[in-house]
């Protein structure tokens, strides 16, 4: 069922959207893979669809902690708030709006489904400064593509730039892990 609500998603505005079936639980785990769920108080997820590593994060974190999701299809963020769970929070902005509703809040990471190919290099840049900037000191920002795109430009922003390849996914993709400098 989750699957046909994200084709339709997909047929509605495919750059919105990336792909046009949601990741795999491969993907999901090497996303996740970089989170220290014991220290993490603050997780923001960008771009969830459906949200198949929103349930993968959520199990894994602390009590205390939070995950801000930004979602802006409103028909994957009304799925995505039958979740009742007191820890998650679902915005249905832009990520470029999200500062405006964090405020002072610092995440100790973000995780991203956004298709940067897909977005022009005003908004891409746009994108990139607003996550850094949100970052606590040391935090990190994961995110998945499906080219080596974006690397130049990830490499421009922040201190440490890795990335990991996932083969079993449709399409495969590349698993990027950004570090922001400590403050």
């Amino acid at each position: 069922m989750d699957k046909i609500k994200f084709i339709k998603g997909f047929l509605k505005n495919w750059k919105e959207v990336g792909s046009i079936i949601p990741s795999s639980r491969f993907l999901a785990n090497k996303m996740i893979d970089p989170i220290d769920f014991k220290k993490a108080k603050v997780i923001v997820e960008l771009g969830p669809g459906l949200g198949c590593f929103t349930g993968k994060i959520l199990e894994m974190m602390r009590e205390d902690a939070k995950l801000l999701i930004f979602e802006i299809n409103s028909d994957f963020c009304n799925e995505l708030k039958k979740n009742k769970d007191s820890r998650l929070a679902v915005f249905n902005v832009s990520a470029l709006d999200m500062a405006y509703h964090l405020k002072e809040i610092k995440a100790d990471y973000v995780i991203s489904g956004i298709p940067l190919s897909t977005l022009v290099d005003d908004s891409r840049g746009l994108l990139l400064k607003a996550i850094k900037n949100i970052l606590s000191g040391g935090g990190v920002y994961i995110q998945f593509q499906y080219s080596l795109g974006a690397y130049k430009k990830l490499k421009s922003l922040f201190s440490k730039v890795s990335f990991k390849f996932t083969l079993f996914n449709a399409p495969p993709a590349f698993v990027y892990q950004c570090v922001k400098n400590s403050e």
